[in-house]
């Protein structure tokens, strides 16, 4: 039996899977969420950490960070608190020891938080090495992690050649060495779309996790499934015409906050209307209901796949 939880981290992304098979349960947490996940009048948002001291969970198999925004690996530093993993999987790792990066003061907000995305990423880094948790970098177009008969397991890059650019930019910023300004104002706006997806095999079924990997980046590569987390919190970039087509999911899933976004039009109605054309059942992690609807909980979205392949979603 193979569960999927979809974590309400409000403005955020995390989901844990657990494969319950004869030898117990195989864990994999795909993306922390954010430090802080802030409130909201009737939301049951946590934090990672808090979702799974829970469920008391205390090891996790394997834990994989999409990309470097801290809504989708800023949980981690809670969650080393309590949750020991088994391994970290990631398409960049910096080297160590890693200090502070040198700032002029004038850089694009984009580059700001690039840099403190970075530094916040390396302070992880060293902890979790200190920590003794082996590190896996995803740079191949297709990385399968270990995991028990019949689930499979796949990390997808979309694009390992502009990875290979994003990391040569990123290991020059850490160093201290000269880096190419142009170069490094991509390599921070490609975090989205270079951004790991998850695809997850099991009973005849097929689950895709995308990260914030926006749908342009891998239309031309999507295959049917049954389970999608949307990418990129349901915007008008997570989703194209030829993907939901392509995809045609039975459930697709936005992790977002409650707190509509007008200026990203996040999430956007656009995007669910496409997938719901395609037939998909559309499922929000975090979101109001209608006035005068009776508030059902939404601390996260738990959906089942049976060994006959029978999917049970939430209630």
């Amino acid at each position: 039996m193979l569960q999927l939880h979809f974590l309400n981290v409000g403005d955020g992304d995390a989901a844990l899977v657990e494969y319950a098979g004869p030898d117990g349960v195989w864990r994999l947490l795909v993306d922390a969420g954010q430090t802080d996940v802030g409130g909201f009048p009737g939301s049951r948002r946590l934090t990672a950490a808090e979702h799974l001291r829970r469920r008391g969970v205390r090891r996790l198999d394997a834990l994989l960070v999409t990309h470097l925004h801290t809504d989708h690996f800023g949980g981690l530093v809670r969650l080393l608190d309590g949750v020991e993993p088994g391994c970290v999987v990631s398409g960049f790792f910096p080297s160590l020891p890693a200090g502070q990066l040198a700032r002029t003061g004038a850089e694009e907000k984009t580059v700001r938080g690039l840099l403190d995305c970075l530094e916040r990423w390396a302070q992880d880094v060293a902890r979790l090495t200190a920590l003794g948790v082996p590190l896996y970098p995803a740079e191949t177009a297709l990385l399968t992690l270990p995991a028990p008969a019949p689930l499979r397991v796949e990390v997808l890059h979309p694009d390992p050649e502009a990875g290979s650019l994003q990391r040569q930019a990123w290991r020059e910023l850490l160093s201290g060495g000269p880096t190419d300004a142009p170069m490094v104002w991509w390599s921070s706006k490609y975090r989205n779309p270079g951004s790991l997806r998850l695809r997850l095999t099991y009973a005849g079924r097929r689950v895709e996790l995308a990260g914030d990997c926006y749908g342009a980046a891998w239309e031309d590569a999507a295959e049917r499934c049954d389970i999608f987390k949307v990418p990129h919190h349901g915007d008008p970039k997570a989703v194209t015409p030829l993907l939901a087509q392509r995809l045609r999911p039975a459930h697709a899933v936005i992790s977002c906050s409650a707190e509509y976004d007008p200026k990203k039009d996040r999430p956007s109605r656009r995007t669910a209307e496409l997938l719901a054309a395609q037939g998909t059942r559309i499922w929000y992690t975090d979101r109001p209901v209608s006035p005068g609807e009776e508030r059902k909980d939404r601390t996260c979205l738990d959906f089942t796949i049976r060994e006959d392949g029978s999917i049970l979603p939430p209630e």
